[in-house]
């Protein structure tokens, strides 16, 4: 049996809840200029003030409302993938979670390129990508493969994991420009470029300057 102070606790939660599903709908639709808060609190049924009793800003609450998403799509993806599979059929695998959703919702991700990955706030997108789980997801998917011998062991994670969302950002970034939000365009696109780095693109090593 609940406890008024768990049940109050609930009640929050899902007030929060309803405010982020609200704020993916407003922002999807609206862009993030062209949405208010106002518009968000009378979306989730909600007094306006509730929202900043949650959300100290609106790109607060911009970035947990895609960071709280993006969280459901990388936890489905990991949940859902053999074991035995390959580093890259791994990493396609939660991608294409992903990228169902950006299909779903394209508008979300066109506010999320304009405000947080071409912000001048530094950190943003880090804090956005940290926050919902991908970067420890995809951390760990790189140090297995790595211990068992399927990547470089002589390359920093960190540099890996770095080429891997630089791929995938491109991907969303190529797809958002030509209004392409098809999932198996983007997977088609994301497992392109993976293939490319797999091969590499020098046939000899090459003498760069200092």
């Amino acid at each position: 049996m609940q406890t008024g102070v768990n049940r109050r606790a609930t009640k929050r939660e899902q007030t929060r809840e309803n405010i982020l599903i609200a704020a993916r709908k407003c922002f999807n639709a609206q862009g993030y200029d062209g949405t208010s808060t106002r518009e968000i609190a009378r979306e989730a049924g909600v007094a306006e003030g509730t929202i900043f009793s949650h959300f100290p800003t609106k790109e607060e609450l911009l970035i947990s409302s895609v960071g709280d998403h993006l969280a459901d799509a990388i936890k489905q993806g990991l949940h859902t993938m053999e074991p035995e599979w390959c580093f890259v059929d791994k990493l396609m695998h939660i991608a294409s979670y992903r990228f169902a959703q950006i299909a779903l919702q394209p508008g979300l991700w066109q506010v999320i390129l304009q405000q947080l990955v071409f912000s001048p706030r530094k950190g943003a997108v880090k804090e956005l990508m940290r926050g919902s789980g991908l970067i420890d997801a995809v951390m760990r998917l790189i140090e297995d493969a790595q211990l068992d011998g399927e990547l470089n062991p002589a390359i920093e994670p960190e540099a890996i994991h770095k080429t891997v969302i630089a791929l995938f950002l491109f991907t969303i970034h190529e797809h958002v420009g030509a209004e392409n939000y098809d999932c198996e365009d983007m997977c088609a696109t994301l497992r392109d470029l993976l293939d490319t780095q797999i091969r590499g693109i020098w046939l000899r090593r090459p003498e760069m300057a200092a």
